[in-house]
């Protein structure tokens, strides 16, 4: 029973790879036939659908347990070329936290939903309003449901080598900040000062 861990990749300003905004859900797989190859595909094609505009958007699937260098198993690309320029900033994210039976280290984890991806048009408030928390929390039966009955959305811990079904999930009203989806900089200010 292989753990995938798909790696899905947004793009937005350019299709460089240092442009790409990842999320990296993990899947156990028991079905008799593992197809990580469908799993990509299922899941770019969700993504399409999920997230707001039209963007390039990756899936990459990975044995999770794969011995050093780990190969892809899988890849599905949709929208290629399309990388929208941000309408704002994109470190800010909503998490998507959820874990398996109890909400403890090890059977926890997050997924940081880029907000340039799932709200373009929304304006940024002190806190993230109740419609985006549900739109973060759609993406949960996505996942529940990718595969069908024989792959499970897993939180998978790479300390214990193990993969647990994902029993709960939640949206807190807080923003998170992920530095490297940042933009790098393309000008600068400068000073200086009379000390000294």
């Amino acid at each position: 029973m292989p753990i995938w861990r798909l790696n899905v990749e947004a793009f937005g300003d350019s299709v460089l790879p240092r442009d790409a905004m990842t999320i990296t859900p993990h899947f156990n797989d028991g079905g008799t036939s593992s197809d990580p190859q469908q799993l990509c595909d299922d899941l770019a094609d969700a993504m399409v659908a999920y997230y707001e505009g039209t963007r390039q958007i990756e899936v990459t699937a990975y044995d999770a347990q794969g011995t050093v260098p780990v190969v892809p198993q899988g890849y599905a690309i949709r929208d290629v070329g399309q990388a929208p320029a941000s309408t704002m900033p994109r470190e800010i994210a909503v998490c998507l936290s959820f874990f398996s039976e109890f909400n403890r280290p090890r059977l926890r984890g997050r997924l940081y939903l880029p907000m340039v991806c799932i709200a373009t048009s929304a304006l940024i408030a002190g806190r993230p309003a109740e419609p985006l928390r549900t739109k973060v929390g759609e993406l949960a039966p996505i996942l529940q449901d990718l595969g069908g009955i024989d792959v499970d959305w897993v939180v998978y811990s790479r300390v214990d080598d193990e993969a647990r079904a994902v029993t709960d999930w939640w949206v807190d009203d807080e923003w998170d900040t992920i530095r490297s989806r940042g933009l790098r900089a393309t000008a600068r200010t400068t000073g200086t000062t009379s000390e000294g």
